[in-house]
């Protein structure tokens, strides 16, 4: 019976060695390939999730220790990795590699056009890399994934330029607009009222290079640390040119521009090109000047520009007409024109009566006939002689020559019509007249024939 016992107890004793000596513990250890611990490595064994390494990049798996087992290790941003567990293995380090992703950076100039020969360098942990952009203004790299990177841009004549990006998971496109380092100002302004100067052209060493905005600024691409020729224009201004150097932290140049006053003359003539004393100058609808004896008048301190020229004098017609004053031009002459002047033609015969219904030609033109007070008007232009002709019915026609006058005052011209005889009637009267006369006669001589008889019978 206790033979019995001795053997039972043995064998209790053996099945529990045998169980002792089945239960392994692993130790997993999880590295870069730089051989830093890594934390929050995913653990699989199997198809079976057993949890993550800790901050120290550790983690401990018990198991049997039965049989070999499928260890897989994963992490983001590293290359996955499975390997074959030894069953009684109690210590194994596991070396993530980190994926390889594109990062592609597009560089731009500042019209948004692809930028070529700009240099883009790549920083990350324990990388530096450097491309240059090709015609396509791309510059290609082949990262780490799970890192973050710093991108320098640099180009000649554009600022530097800096981005960070960060790689998880894809690869990455990122653009860049550079903005030009030569971006230079020219500001100008006016020197009396500081206000800006709109449409100021600009040259460079003189090549026309744009004009101003209408706050008085023009932006231009100018390399630092060299002495160019800078000319400003404006028509109403004195011109500006001068040689400037520009240094390297130089960003605008200021320039105040005078203004460019001028004495035009103004001079005034008739149709026939003698000069017109005496008559009004405006400018801009203001009274400026009377023209002297000479037809001139002068218009003191006038600054560039275009302006309303009008004229006025008695007897002329208003004139008017928009004058560019520069440099190039300063005398303008005024051609004026007669206005038209009211006259009244008076027909009357010898006796002073008037005649109406009378006809009135100028120069041969039909112009009407008079009315009951033998009156006819029409409007003549002055500075020319005419031919007056006037014509009724048993009168003479009556000529006149008149020159109207060029004072602007109404005229009046008189022609006197002469009565014209009817040969017919007068050939009748004295027709009438020779035969009343020879009956007259005719009666008288029979009637002294008759006296005789009588007497001779008588005697």
């Amino acid at each position: 019976m206790r033979s019995i016992r001795i053997v039972v107890a043995f064998i209790l004793l053996l099945a529990l060695a045998l169980t002792v000596q089945a239960v392994v513990t692993l130790n997993i250890y999880v590295e870069d390939t730089e051989g830093s611990r890594m934390s929050d490595a995913a653990i699989y064994v199997g198809e079976s999730y057993i949890g993550v390494t800790n901050s120290d990049g550790w983690l401990s798996y018990t198991h049997p220790g039965a049989e070999n087992y499928n260890l897989r290790v994963s992490k983001t941003g590293y290359e996955s990795r499975t390997l074959t567990i030894q069953k009684a293995e109690t210590s194994r380090t596991v070396v993530l590699s980190r994926n390889s992703m594109v990062l592609t950076v597009l560089v731009y100039d500042e019209n948004v056009a692809p930028l070529r020969s700009a240099i883009v360098r790549v920083v990350g942990p324990s990388l530096e890399k450097t491309e240059q952009t090709g015609s396509n203004g791309k510059a290609i790299f082949t990262l780490s994934d799970g890192q973050a990177y710093q991108v320098f841009i640099t180009a000649l004549d554009y600022r530097d330029a800096e981005t960070s990006v960060q790689l998880s998971g894809t690869s990455r496109e990122i653009s860049v607009v550079m903005e030009r380092g030569d971006r230079f100002a020219f500001r100008i302004t006016d020197e009396e009222t500081g206000s800006p100067v709109q449409g100021a052209e600009i040259m460079v060493d003189g090549v026309l290079r744009g004009t101003t905005r209408d706050d008085g600024i023009f932006s231009y691409n100018l390399r630092k640390g060299y002495e160019y020729l800078i000319s400003v224009k404006k028509p109403e201004y004195e011109d500006y040119s001068m040689r400037q150097y520009i240094t390297g932290d130089q960003q605008v140049l200021s320039i105040s521009l005078s203004k460019a006053y001028y004495t035009p003359f103004i001079s005034v003539f008739d149709p026939a090109k003698k000069i017109v004393d005496g008559a009004d100058v405006y400018l801009n609808g203001m009274l400026l000047r009377k023209t002297d004896n000479y037809g001139r008048a002068s218009l003191d301190r006038l600054t560039a520009g275009t302006y309303l020229l009008e004229i006025r004098k008695a007897g002329f017609e208003p004139y008017s007409q928009e004058i560019t004053i520069s440099e190039e031009s300063i005398d303008f002459i005024a051609n004026l024109a007669y206005s038209s002047v009211l006259v009244r033609v008076l027909v009357q015969d010898e006796s002073y009566s008037v005649i109406s219904g009378a006809s009135i030609s100028v120069d041969g033109v039909y112009k009407g006939t008079t009315d009951a007070s033998g009156i006819l008007s029409m409007t003549l232009t002055p500075g020319s002689e005419y031919t007056l002709t006037a014509s009724r019915d048993g009168y003479h026609e009556g000529v006149v020559n008149h020159g109207v006058p060029t004072d602007g005052q109404q005229d009046s011209v008189t022609i006197t019509l002469k009565p014209q005889f009817n040969l017919f009637l007068v050939g009748g009267v004295i027709l009438a007249v020779l035969i009343l006369g020879g009956g007259i006669y005719l009666f008288k001589k029979r009637g002294r024939k008759g006296t005789s008889r009588t007497r001779f019978k008588d005697w």
